[in-house]
C-alpha cells in the first residue's frame, strides 16, 4: 500500500489546486494524519472535521491515527502541534512525510524523514506520467498564485518541466 503522512499545510496546498486530492490518489492509497491536523483544516470551514472529509470525498483517502509513542524532537517548541504530531507519527510509521513549513522540515530532516510537499509531488505525478509537462506546470502555476509556493521554489521545479 503506498502511504505517506501529511501535515496541515499540503492538506490546504491540495485544497487550493484543481482536483487536487483526485492527482494525489495517483500517488497514493492512504495519507495518514494526526487528529489534530484534521481538525486544523476543517477549522472555520467546517462545523466537523467528517464534513471536511464528505466535502472532498476523502473517507477512503484519509486515515487519522494517533502516535502511540510521543517522542522528543528538538526544535519541537517552535512548532505548531500539527506538525509536532505529524513528525512524530512519520517516524513511528517510518514513513515519509508530507509538509510545507521551513522549521517543520528543518525538524523532519534532523531525525531522519523523507520529505516533501505538495509542489514536489506535482513533480512525482509528472515523472510517473499522471500528469503532462502541461499539466504540472498548470498546477505548479496555480500553487504559485495562490501564494503556496515562492518564486524560487516555483522557478526550481519548472525546470524539469521545460526539459521534457
Amino acid at each position: 500500500m503506498r502511504q505517506i503522512v501529511s501535515n496541515t499545510g499540503p492538506l490546504i496546498s491540495l485544497e487550493k489546486l484543481s482536483l487536487g486530492y483526485a492527482f494525489i490518489r495517483g500517488l497514493y492509497d492512504k495519507l495518514i494524519i494526526p487528529p489534530v491536523v484534521l481538525e486544523e483544516v476543517a477549522a472555520g470551514q467546517f462545523a466537523t472535521p467528517n464534513e471536511y472529509l464528505r466535502h472532498y470525498d476523502i473517507f477512503d483517502l484519509i486515515e487519522v491515527r494517533t502516535m502511540s509513542q510521543p517522542r522528543e524532537l528538538s526544535e519541537a517548541e517552535r512548532l505548531h502541534e500539527g506538525e509536532r504530531q505529524a513528525i512524530q507519527l512519520a517516524l513511528e510509521l517510518q514513513l515519509p512525510l508530507l509538509i510545507e513549513e521551513t522549521a517543520g522540515r528543518r525538524v523532519a530532516q534532523s531525525v531522519g524523514i523523507e520529505i516533501s510537499g505538495i509542489a514536489g509531488q506535482i513533480l512525482k505525478a509528472f515523472r510517473q506520467g499522471i500528469f503532462s509537462a502541461t499539466e504540472a506546470h498548470d498546477r505548479l502555476d496555480e500553487m504559485f498564485r495562490a501564494g503556496r509556493i515562492n518564486r524560487k521554489i516555483y522557478d526550481a521545479l519548472l525546470a524539469p518541466l521545460s526539459k521534457a
